[in-house]
């Protein structure tokens, strides 16, 4: 097991509501979608989870986090708009007194995030990848070339080429920076996830989740009978 995954489950133990494992097989299921800006794994998510009757989660874990840190939403939302600096995070701390510490912040999103794996759904980054590696979830990357991505995010927003660029550069860096400073692991390593898939090539979103779904099946989870995109 590699030593990120042995510093969350020592996490986990520690944690009173957290204790044991997720099953092999969740009942419901479970997929974790890490995504470059721009390639489309936000749409991806959406499109799966309609498929699967099942909730995306994005945002709601920061609204969770928030609520067990007993910190104001708004300001939890503006440090994951930063990718939770650390440094901020520290000086949020010493200007409130409320504790969010690097050390306390992770305790909260592993708690979360477990808690999300156990009920189903499609988990938006956040490491999700990482914290529900031994869980049976299917955990996938979303990628695509910086020009492709560019244009599409352009053409998405109205915005002029290098602009573009220059913010799919930014929030793929904090999203990288937040996965690295949590966990030190690489968020595009592939060897943390069960499938990888360039939207450069494969565009249509539908035959993606037809894809996503034959994958569910294969890691052995349950998918409903009735899931119609």
């Amino acid at each position: 097991m590699p030593d990120v995954q042995k510093a969350i489950q020592a996490i986990m133990t520690a944690m009173n509501t957290v204790g044991e494992e997720l099953p092999v097989a969740p009942a419901r299921p479970v997929v974790c979608i890490s995504r470059d800006c721009g390639s489309g794994g936000d749409e991806i998510a959406a499109l799966l989870a309609a498929h699967l009757g099942v909730e995306v989660y994005d945002r709601v874990i920061v609204e969770r986090i928030a609520q067990r840190l007993n910190a104001e939403p708004e300001t939890m939302r503006a440090l994951d708009v930063g990718a939770g600096k650390l440094r901020d995070m520290w000086l949020y701390s010493l200007m409130t007194g409320q504790n969010l510490s690097a050390d306390h912040y992770k305790r909260h999103l592993i708690n979360v995030v477990v808690s999300l794996g156990r009920s189903g759904g499609v988990i938006v980054g956040r490491a999700a990848h990482l914290i529900l590696a031994n869980s049976g979830a299917l955990r996938v990357r979303v990628t695509g070339s910086l020009e492709i991505c560019a244009k599409r995010l352009a053409s998405a927003e109205g915005i002029d080429l290098d602009t573009a660029r220059k913010r799919i550069e930014e929030v793929n860096h904090n999203r990288g920076k937040f996965v690295w400073d949590h966990f030190q692991e690489r968020s595009n390593d592939p060897r943390t996830f069960d499938l990888m898939i360039n939207t450069d090539h494969i565009a249509d979103r539908k035959k993606v989740v037809d894809m996503l779904v034959d994958a569910l099946k294969m890691v052995g989870q349950k998918v409903p009978d009735r899931a119609v995109v």
